[in-house]
């Protein structure tokens, strides 16, 4: 794998590059309707997609594809369970977790991308946080392809509870590639989020439905962070624990999955082979 140091690191790229660009780009999300972070970008590059579960329904799946052919592209559905992942984490189930990545394998050499653009570690969700090392334990099919996070959501750290909408970190140190949509891209992009991912916007909450124009109009995106990384280094909180502390108390669900004890050490046995990218990473 090739982690992305040859771009340059700016505040701000206002301009498409030429049409005649011959850069091959790939989205690969966890989950249906998280590509509405990168909507201004869709419209502007026209990526190949592949979305990884059902999101936990057809209806997830439905307003995807409804979203995406509202700017005149399609995406591939594997449609995993979602329930699946959460069980296959608490099992610390890694030929599972190698069978999805397997999955992906054929979908990256049929398109052999340069750049590779998936969801960000951001401890929000562990199924979220699982797709970057999907990713990169099925790179061996495009092995020189530039792997890229994708930020949804993330809960600060502060007193109370606040989340940050499609945004990297300050405190996670990486220097975030910038987009500034058009007039025409933001206006496909606000449609969406407020008439047809309407699922999206009740998961996420408040702070996606009320994010300002301003805020929309810019998308972002970094190049990959050592998926073992922890929340605090990187400037988040481990949401998906309190959370899921909090439904068990409620009798809600019945077991927990932590990242110590279930998603590290997953994650650790699906990218044992990988080692190398691994470090990589690290020293990015």
């Amino acid at each position: 794998m090739v982690v992305a140091k040859s771009f340059r690191c700016f505040a701000h790229m206002t301009t498409s590059p030429p049409s005649t660009n011959p850069i091959t780009r790939l989205m690969i999300f966890g989950h249906p309707a998280h590509e509405l972070a990168l909507f201004g970008f869709l419209q502007r590059f026209r990526l190949q997609i592949v979305i990884i579960t059902d999101g936990g329904g057809k209806e997830r799946i439905r307003q995807s594809r409804t979203g995406l052919e509202s700017i005149g592209l399609e995406a591939t559905y594997l449609e995993f369970a979602e329930n699946d992942f959460y069980a296959a984490l608490l099992r610390r189930d890694i030929s599972f977790f190698e069978a999805v990545s397997e999955s992906l394998s054929p979908e990256i050499a049929a398109s052999q991308p340069d750049q590779i653009f998936c969801d960000a570690v951001e401890f929000y969700n562990p199924v979220h946080d699982i797709t970057l090392p999907l990713v990169l334990r099925a790179l061996t099919a495009a092995p020189r392809a530039e792997v890229f996070e994708v930020p949804l959501v993330y809960q600060t750290i502060a007193t109370g509870e606040h989340y940050e909408i499609q945004r990297l970190p300050p405190a996670s140190g990486r220097c975030p590639f910038r987009y500034h949509l058009t007039s025409q891209e933001l206006r496909a992009k606000i449609h969406a989020r407020d008439e047809i991912y309407l699922t999206l916007r009740d998961q996420v909450g408040p702070e996606f439905s009320a994010a300002p124009v301003e805020h929309l109009a810019i998308e972002e995106t970094a190049p990959a962070g050592d998926p073992l990384a922890w929340p605090h280094a990187t400037g988040c909180e481990l949401r998906y624990e309190w959370r899921a502390c909090l439904l068990k108390e409620q009798g809600v669900i019945d077991e927990i999955i932590t990242r110590a004890g279930h998603f590290i050490p997953t994650v650790q046995g699906l990218l044992a082979h990988r080692s190398a990218p691994l470090e990589a990473l690290a020293k990015d």
